[in-house]
């Protein structure tokens, strides 16, 4: 998907969709299938397995203690599914011209500017994960507790380092509020068809939300 205005539109409908029910996270789930390149974020899953593995923990509590947990883990699989498609599709510049589009060249570029540093910096963090794996398994170092914790100290002294780096870019160019920028998009016709697709998905899990609201909610009957 090429046109990031529908992108990010789009993801948020369905994360919103398949969060608040279980039929609006199977919509969201085939329009993945339909829309997106999922082979290639197949391919990404690596990055998140300790999130489905957190998911999977707290949907096995939930499903003991008072048997949610399954529909839990399927909606929130599907909203995790989302970002990695989402994450995968972005190329560099587009969120500043998103944020100049959607509020102008002051608030918007800056609110853009801060997006682009903070993908590079997802983007680097991956890349500083993958170097360090690398370095661990070439020195069949194994990755428990104390092999991780320094892991984590140096990817986040790298990242501090980075942003103060970035600080510093940004005051010698003189930068102060704001940019001049026009924005410009790509919107091919499947774009549109996708951005339209997410319609019924919304009404799909709307209409179940209000059907718990209005006929399966304890809350509520109690008040009635």
């Amino acid at each position: 998907m090429q046109d990031v205005r529908i992108r990010i539109g789009a993801a948020a409908v369905l994360s919103c969709s398949a969060f608040v029910s279980l039929w609006g996270a199977a919509a969201a789930f085939f329009w993945f299938l339909l829309f997106t390149p999922w082979l290639k974020s197949i391919r990404r899953l690596r990055f998140a397995i300790g999130v489905f593995v957190m998911i999977g923990i707290i949907s096995l509590l939930l499903q003991t203690m008072n048997g949610s947990g399954f529909s839990y883990g399927i909606r929130l699989s599907i909203i995790v599914l989302i970002g990695i498609w989402l994450a995968g599709e972005y190329h560099p510049g587009e969120f500043l011209h998103l944020g100049v589009w959607l509020a102008g060249d002051h608030l918007g570029f800056d609110l853009g500017l801060m997006a682009e540093m903070g993908m590079q910096s997802l983007i680097s963090l991956l890349d500083d994960i993958d170097r360090i794996r690398i370095a661990y398994i070439l020195k069949k170092i194994p990755l428990d507790i104390a092999g991780i914790i320094p892991a984590g100290t140096l990817l986040v002294r790298m990242e501090l380092i980075r942003a103060w780096d970035n600080a510093e870019l940004l005051a010698v160019r003189g930068y102060q509020d704001g940019g001049a920028l026009q924005p410009e998009f790509k919107t091919p016709r499947r774009d549109i068809a996708a951005g339209l697709s997410v319609i019924p998905v919304f009404f799909i899990a709307a209409l179940q939300f209000v059907n718990f609201l209005y006929f399966d909610s304890a809350f509520l009957k109690g008040l009635l």
